[in-house]
């Protein structure tokens, strides 16, 4: 039980110490699955093949469906 927590503590360190996540990364951020990600309508960049989210963005873009709840608007 230990150990699972050490290593949650040294992810989600890693994590918030950089300002491009993983579509994995992302979904575990924000705890949602990877399908449910995709459907969703966030600003991503795009590396070639691999997508990213930029940690700003996310943030401001999790910000403002907060605000849409809170004004009960969606």
């Amino acid at each position: 039980m230990e150990n699972t927590t050490i290593v949650s503590d040294l992810l989600s360190r890693d994590l918030t110490s950089r300002d491009l996540l993983s579509r994995k990364e992302t979904a575990r951020f924000i705890g949602i699955c990877l399908t449910t990600l995709d459907r969703l309508d966030i600003p991503k960049t795009r590396v070639r093949h691999r997508v990213f989210y930029k940690r700003d963005v996310l943030n401001k873009w999790i910000d403002r469906q907060t605000e849409s709840v809170k004004k009960g608007t969606k």
